[in-house]
């Protein structure tokens, strides 16, 4: 089963699963299954099968464990799918089968319960699943001790709905139980505790306590640094998070040095031209943008911007604000030649991005035939991409990579052809097609008739 991956996954505690459903009593079957199939549009194979299992179930003994795992089974497939409200009644009616066959506080229904308040996770109805969870917790706490490591788990998957409920004095309040547990009887410096005390700290600075986070952060990087090489990948979230809030308090020198650390560890574990080192290099350069270091920053930006061309479209948006990073720093530095390409190339995509936008909007208003309103967007995008006027006769008709755009600006007049076509201006859509074939040497007339 595919579920997000922020809740843990639970152990079955006491009772194994499988002896469970062979204890499970028949309840409300056939009004359950009926509900579930009912027709539904491009259902597939697997679904048609799971409502057949749910509806069969109705014919079976009251104690058949299949009753409950008909319902698992098809909440399991909605989950994986991303159908998380299909899941939910699904996986409800598994649990009533359980809480009937078992009682309410038997800790064998605890897998039942918790995977019903992830699928309400999913759909962000955060109290609900807080309430599960909370319940979940209920009943381990009647089987085990108040300091039993059983109970972590539970109570970290309470903190994190609690989080993102931004709720976050109750979340504090449930990790800092579940770190109590993890010092009492693994020791305060064990691995174990370096996921209670990073999320500890994510709230922490959440709240704007930033000087708490900071201790939480250095405290797992102690942790960490004693158990990995100083060159570890397990230490980057660490210092990540830590040279995050070095920025956030302005402590530039501490920032810097943790950057070109997680720099080092990345270079090393993923080669100098992957994209984590990219993104590593643009927080440096920033860092030195803030602090005016223009021979720095652009040293480290010319490295970014580079892995980021091989990475993304050419004219994608964000390569164009990489593209714009780098052109202000050669600008800062006072070198016009070096920025002016790059500007160049901003321009070129940002004018894709608005033309884009423009001719959408005007096919719709061809499409309401509202002709009169799609033209003067048709101009318009022409006007962006035809600067040098190639496209309008003011010069030859050949084209060069300074234009830019060309497969872009042949559409936009092949679409604008078309609609002067309709607006019965032919002598107009003649000129321009002739002008089009002559610069792409294509037909884009038939290319359209044939599209």
């Amino acid at each position: 089963m595919v579920l997000p991956n922020m809740l843990s996954t639970r152990r079955v505690t006491l009772v194994n699963c499988v002896l469970v459903l062979g204890c499970v009593e028949f309840c409300q079957g056939p009004a359950m299954s009926q509900s579930l199939d009912k027709p539904q549009a491009a259902v597939s194979a697997k679904e048609k099968a799971l409502l057949a299992a749910v509806s069969e179930s109705s014919q079976w003994k009251a104690t058949d464990p299949r009753v409950a795992q008909t319902y698992q089974d098809l909440a399991a497939y909605y989950a994986s799918q991303g159908k998380y409200a299909e899941a939910e009644k699904p996986y409800e009616k598994r649990l009533e089968l359980l809480e009937d066959a078992l009682g309410r506080a038997n800790p064998a229904i605890i897998p039942a319960i918790d995977d019903l308040a992830r699928v309400n996770f999913s759909q962000m109805k955060y109290d609900r699943t807080a309430e599960l969870f909370e319940r979940s917790l209920r009943i381990l706490e009647r089987e085990y001790s108040d300091d039993d490591p059983q109970l972590v788990p539970t109570l970290d998957d309470i903190a994190k709905v609690l989080q993102a409920a931004v709720r976050y004095p109750e979340a504090e309040k449930f990790l800092r139980r579940a770190i109590a547990i993890r010092e009492k009887t693994s020791g305060s410096d064990t691995p174990e505790i370096v996921a209670e005390l990073s999320q500890l700290a994510r709230v922490s600075a959440a709240k704007d306590n930033v000087p708490a986070a900071e201790s939480l952060y250095q405290r797992v990087l102690g942790i960490q640094q004693k158990a990995f090489s100083p060159t570890s990948p397990e230490l980057l979230p660490a210092l990540d998070a830590l040279a995050t809030l070095y920025l956030r308090q302005q402590k530039a020198p501490d920032a810097e040095a943790l950057l070109r650390q997680t720099l080092e560890i990345r270079e090393g574990s993923l080669g100098p031209a992957h994209v984590e080192v990219a993104r590593n290099l643009d927080r440096l350069g920033t860092l030195y943008v803030d602090q005016k270091r223009y021979p720095e920053a652009a040293k480290v930006y010319e490295r970014s911007t580079f892995i980021w061309s091989k990475e993304l479209e050419p004219q994608s948006p964000e390569l164009a604000d990489k593209y714009q990073k780098l052109a202000e720093v050669y600008t800062a530095l006072d070198r016009p030649v070096d920025a002016e390409p790059l500007v160049q190339q901003v321009l070129t995509a940002r004018e894709s991005e608005t033309v884009a936008s423009l001719n959408a909007l005007a096919a719709i208003y061809v499409a309401k035939e509202q002709l009169g309103d799609a033209e003067p967007l048709y101009r318009l995008s022409l006007a962006l991409l035809d600067k040098r006027g190639i496209l309008s006769g003011r010069r030859p008709a050949t084209f060069s990579p300074a234009d830019g755009n060309l497969d872009l600006l042949a559409d936009t007049a092949a679409d604008y052809v078309e609609l002067l076509k309709k607006m019965k201006r032919k002598s107009e859509a003649t000129k321009l097609e002739a002008r089009l074939r002559a610069i792409t040497g294509k037909n884009y007339s038939s290319k359209k008739k044939t599209g």
